[in-house]
């Protein structure tokens, strides 16, 4: 793979230069960056290990939305309305572009959705 844009050669050369291992274990390093490592090294156990990661950010995602919908879902009020449907959207953009929601978590978001 190519790098396409300079951020995203810097991203890469900063990341060469503290150490892709350990970057990768940096609780703090961005989703974005740990896809970036993961289309541009060819190291399946790295590439697993990223998988694992993003999968596990993605459930807690998934986990904390549908709590903080479910806290406002009986609520009255146009404020509760609003912030409904902000979790809904999210929740939404989560299901349909995110390759790293398990089945289990979709079944959920299913369930909130159609609430």
């Amino acid at each position: 793979m190519t790098l396409e844009t300079l951020d995203e050669k810097l991203r890469f050369m900063v990341l060469l230069k503290y150490g892709l291992s350990k970057a990768i274990k940096d609780n703090t390093i961005s989703d974005t960056d740990l896809k970036l490592i993961q289309k541009l090294v060819d190291n399946k156990l790295i590439q697993r290990e990223i998988d694992n990661i993003l999968q596990n950010r993605t459930h807690k995602k998934v986990v904390e939305k549908i709590k903080k919908y479910k806290r406002v879902q009986h609520l009255n009020g146009f404020a509760a309305a609003r912030a409904r449907l902000q979790y809904k959207n999210e929740l939404q953009a989560l299901f349909g572009s995110e390759k790293y929601v398990s089945d289990l978590d979709k079944q959920e978001m299913g369930k909130t959705l159609t609430k």
